[in-house]
């Protein structure tokens, strides 16, 4: 059942407000407050879906209280009710409105904003499917929404905003430590639910370098508690590989993070092209940086990127900037390259809709349930396949989906090596067959970043 709070301080308005609610919906529960601050009072006890406020309270500070009220509860929507001499509609959104609506009210465009808010207030409980899969899922989509993750007995808030991780909280934490905390728990009821913007940014670093940050932080809490010895902080043993007479493990199109001197934080840079042992060219992600400031900086950039089951990482310096046609950065070849190699991973717990296609036939709707570099696990729901279709070992399949990271349906061909049947689904166990060498870094890309499980 829903739960709406209305805010209005004339007893009449409140009444037919209340009465408008009541007869729109039968299960819906409302409760009521006459100022805002016995409001936040009263939400701050119950699991509340909508606000509904009159901006006409007493007092001249009425978007000062809205602004408290929105910045307390920034995953609960609110619709503002003002008057036609109030304050202008876009300052009232910018306060924290999800609405706002003059007065007098039109109840049928009151009782529809409602409903539209309603239907994004929040998702059912979601269990079982990694934090780190849904911020790379909600960034590929550029989607604003809080993630609500409930661990035990904490409770933390990840909030992005078209995509992007701009700042999380749990406990006294908030920002990037809020957020490496929250994704390092392991066993998570996660929901879905609104953002109304009224959290600044806190976070600037790529959300690959938070995620791996926090990776690193979770091993190292685990092998603290386990007693076991290794690496000194937790890391994987550096390896060193001269580069004389090889060529950098780098494709066009790779994703590079980029530390600058004198910059915080990590930037996300694009491979481009390169001349073996002479240059790398890479995207300025600053092109309006003083090229004095590059050029004559004679300390070293720090470059990492994933490949192939490995963190590669070099030091190097810029030989040159332009920026025309576009702003580059051609990077001196470096003499030795760095790599963890990371620990292997069978398979990785995933959820990816998608289509599975047997030769020219229709494709059948499923899930990709585990990925690998070499093969998937897909799962179909009997009641999408009565009768089931007629696959077979060693036969040959077409998968249709969105993987993590990229922006377009890919077409993925396998071989089927295992079926299991049963009253609920069907598991198909698929190995790749000349995978494309981007498809297979992204996976590649998304195992490291993504998968915590064992092997």
């Amino acid at each position: 059942m829903k739960t709406v709070v209305i805010i209005d301080s004339q007893a009449v308005e409140l009444a037919s407000l209340v009465n408008l609610f009541e007869q729109w919906q039968k299960e819906i529960n409302i409760l009521t407050a006459s100022e805002n601050r016995a409001a936040i009072s009263i939400i701050a006890k119950h699991q509340v879906d909508l606000v509904v406020c009159d901006l006409a309270l007493p007092g001249a500070g009425s978007l000062e209280d809205l602004s408290l009220l929105t910045h307390t509860f920034p995953s609960i929507p609110c619709i503002a009710l003002g008057g036609a001499e109030g304050s202008p509609p876009e300052d009232v959104v910018q306060r924290g409105a999800s609405r706002c609506l003059r007065k007098p009210i039109d109840s049928h465009q009151l009782l529809q904003c409602a409903e539209e808010l309603l239907e994004t207030t929040s998702s059912g409980p979601v269990k079982g499917i990694p934090i780190h899969s849904f911020l790379q899922m909600l960034e590929t989509e550029e989607k604003t929404c809080t993630l609500e993750v409930k661990h035990q007995n904490d409770t933390g808030r990840l909030f992005i905003q078209n995509g992007a991780l701009i700042s999380a909280e749990t406990g006294k934490l908030g920002g990037e430590e809020a957020a490496l905390e929250i994704l390092s728990w392991q066993e998570n009821i996660v929901h879905i639910r609104f953002f109304n913007g009224q959290r600044r940014r806190q976070i600037h670093r790529p959300l690959i370098s938070i995620i791996m940050e926090a990776f690193r932080r979770q091993e190292q809490r685990a092998r603290h508690d386990h007693g076991g010895s290794g690496v000194s902080g937790g890391q994987l043993p550096l390896r060193h590989l001269p580069t004389i007479g090889r060529r950098i493990s780098l494709e066009n199109g790779a994703k590079l993070d980029v530390e600058f001197p004198g910059k915080e934080g990590m930037e996300t840079c694009t491979m481009v092209g390169m001349l073996q042992e002479q240059y790398l060219i890479i995207t300025n992600p600053r092109p309006l940086i003083e090229r004095e400031a590059i050029l004559g900086n004679e300390q070293r950039l720090m470059v990492k990127y994933l490949h192939k089951d490995r963190v590669w990482m070099f030091k190097t310096q810029i030989l040159r900037a332009i920026n025309s046609p576009s702003p580059l950065l051609f990077l001196d070849y470096p003499g030795v390259i760095h790599y963890h190699e990371l620990r292997k991973t069978k398979r990785t717990a995933i959820f990816i809709p998608c289509t599975c296609h047997r030769q020219e036939e229709p494709g059948i709707y499923g899930t990709l349930i585990d990925l690998s570099t070499n093969g998937a696990l897909c799962r179909i729901k009997r009641h999408e396949i009565t009768p089931p279709p007629t696959f077979d070992i060693d036969g040959i399949i077409l998968l249709r989906c969105l993987l993590p990271g990229m922006k377009e349906e890919q077409k993925i061909h396998g071989r089927i090596r295992h079926l299991q049947l049963n009253d609920r689904e069907l598991r198909i166990g698929i190995e790749f067959e000349d995978l494309q060498p981007q498809l297979a870094d992204t996976i590649s890309r998304y195992l490291f970043t993504f998968e915590k499980s064992g092997v």
